[in-house]
């Protein structure tokens, strides 16, 4: 095992890890069917999967609104290029999405995503609990079954970071017979013993062509250490210290994080927009590093409504988020508040008059959720790989389809051994000829870990593999079928991992997912008419035919 990966596993009879020792007691016990962790869209749909089935069912919300990403104004159809390959609600949701009339900005969607997915909650209202601003606290399991989850109350504070302890020593205790873990961060996985991992296996692994370490883009002319032109004196402290290594190693970085903002483009008495002024404590390090680059003739582009992969750091400075997946709450605060303070770092530096869109996120000074695009990810009964994306495998018991690029944002900033500084980690490429299928092992435990979990989002899927599936359409579909799969795993009396595939395929069709590409489509660009952006890069299956050797793509269309 490369230790670069860092595999957990835990396995006990009685399992309680709470992130912090406390004195905390249960003040309110509740028993439902089901219960699930998150009110991301994928664990609302979840939810309404098994209500509509009967069963009673509890959601528990970190924070204050349902929605997850969705809910701080994120728009669904970025994700969905095309959403032809989406069917149940998520196929609902898309065409509601798609049919919305224009926006102050692109990613100002809280107000319509939230009701939307409440109104379809809400049509199961008598069977769905929904509990906000309470985060996962400890997890008892005995027999490599979970019984009971407490959480606490941990409302976000200023700005939506979380805070670093509980505002309140009262837990809720929850006791059902299947748990789903739809949070981003995947902590009731974690907490419940189950295998996962964080970072990126290297080529040799899976035999993943775009594994590993990648040098994605260099910075000629950007001196990076501390004195100029000296070594000696060390690199400045917003680059990461760790070497480089070989292209194609395991790395412990991941893809990078950011905001997703929107902001007044011109600022009214009707609306004003939410000011963010600058760090309350400048980083010196980020600020000589920003100089130094525009300084060398590169550009700054600011504001940015997302992550500017030709530019040095908009947005993020890569590598912050390296703590964030395993941290304490108290790391994963200040995490949180690192890529708040670089934002405002940002429009601090270029003198920009920035202010945060009017009616949205109101509740935080105007911040979003912050954009967790991967951390932690199980080690499941399959574990999805690029050979998948590639429509090279046979997958049994299908769940649904994904369709996106392998889409990693830069992991770390490093310096080469000549001195140069440079991006690590970026990759966006076209790999898929169409939709790809999801398999259900992907969405369960190991049998001998864990029986009766679902982890629709932390989903069990190599680096390189997770990078395309990780989009909220996406997650949605696989928290549809979770919660059907979970339903049919609570009328059979037996482990998720037991339900019958043939059962569980029925179930999917007569809510109209769809699990099978009927190879029609997906052959004029990846992006559909939304983005205004043409098909630039000639897909993989062009540049690296050996890759499609086993089911050629001209088999796979008709």
């Amino acid at each position: 095992m490369n230790n670069n990966i860092f595999i957990f596993i835990v396995t006990s009879l009685f399992l309680c890890i709470p992130f912090h020792s406390s004195s905390q007691e249960i003040d309110r016990a509740i028993s439902a069917d089901v219960c699930v962790y998150g009110a991301s869209p994928a664990g609302i749909f979840s939810a309404i999967a098994v209500a509509r089935e009967g069963n009673t069912v509890v959601i528990v919300e970190p924070v204050h609104k349902i929605g997850g990403l969705l809910g701080s104004g994120f728009r669904m159809q970025q994700d969905a290029p095309s959403g032809a390959h989406l069917g149940g609600l998520t196929g609902d949701f898309y065409k509601r999405d798609v049919s919305l009339p224009p926006l102050r900005h692109y990613q100002a969607a809280e107000a319509f995503n939230i009701a939307t997915l409440q109104a379809m909650m809400d049509r199961y209202k008598e069977r769905i609990t929904v509990i906000t601003d309470h985060r996962l606290e400890s997890v008892e399991k005995s027999d490599e079954t979970i019984r009971k989850a407490r959480f606490e109350y941990a409302p976000p504070g200023k700005n939506g970071v979380p805070p670093v302890h509980p505002l309140s020593d009262a837990l809720i205790e929850v006791s059902a017979t299947i748990f789903i873990d739809a949070s981003y961060e995947g902590d009731l996985m974690a907490f419940s013993g189950v295998s996962y991992r964080v970072g990126k296996e290297s080529i040799a692994e899976y035999g993943e062509s775009l594994a590993g370490t990648v040098i994605s883009q260099t910075f000629p002319g950007v001196d990076p250490y501390v004195e100029p032109g000296n070594p000696s004196s060390g690199i400045l402290s917003c680059i990461t210290p760790d070497p480089l290594g070989k292209v194609g190693d395991s790395s412990r970085f991941f893809m990078g994080y950011n905001f997703k903002l929107a902001w007044e483009r011109n600022p009214s008495k009707e609306h004003p927009g939410i000011p963010i002024g600058p760090p309350e404590k400048k980083n010196k390090d980020v600020y000589e590093l920003l100089k130094r680059y525009k300084n060398a003739g590169y550009e700054v582009t600011w504001p940015e409504e997302n992550f500017r992969r030709g530019e040095l750091m908009t947005g993020a400075l890569p590598g912050a988020q390296l703590d964030y997946p395993d941290g304490n709450w108290e790391i994963r605060s200040k995490v949180w508040q690192s890529f708040i303070d670089h934002v405002k770092t940002l429009t601090d530096f270029t003198q920009t008059e920035f202010r945060f869109i009017s009616g949205i996120n109101e509740d935080t000074d105007g911040w979003p959720f912050l954009y967790i695009r991967g951390g932690r990810r199980m080690v499941g009964a399959y574990v999805m790989k690029q050979q998948d994306l590639q429509l090279q495998t046979d997958i049994k018991t299908p769940i649904g389809l994904g369709y996106y690029k392998v889409d990693i944002y830069p992991n770390r900033l490093v310096v080469l051994d000549d001195g140069t500084l440079a991006q690590e980690g970026n990759v966006f490429q076209l790999v898929s000829p169409g939709p790809y299928q999801i398999p259900y092992g992907a969405i369960t435990p190991q049998k001998k870990e864990c029986q009766n979990l679902l982890v629709p989002l932390c989903m069990s899927a190599s680096h390189v593999a997770y990078s395309s599936i990780r989009m909220e359409a996406t997650y949605m579909v696989m928290g549809e079928s979770a919660g059907i799969a979970a339903s049919l795993a609570l009328k059979s009396r037996c482990a998720v991992q037991d339900i019958d595939g043939a059962q569980l395929t029925k179930k999917l069709e007569q809510y109209g997912q769809i699990v099978k590409w009927d190879g029609l489509g997906y052959d004029i660009g990846w992006r559909s008419n939304i983005f205004g952006i043409p098909q630039e890069e000639t897909p993989r299956w062009e540049t690296h035919p050996e890759e499609y050797q086993r089911i050629p793509v001209s088999e796979l269309r008709k």
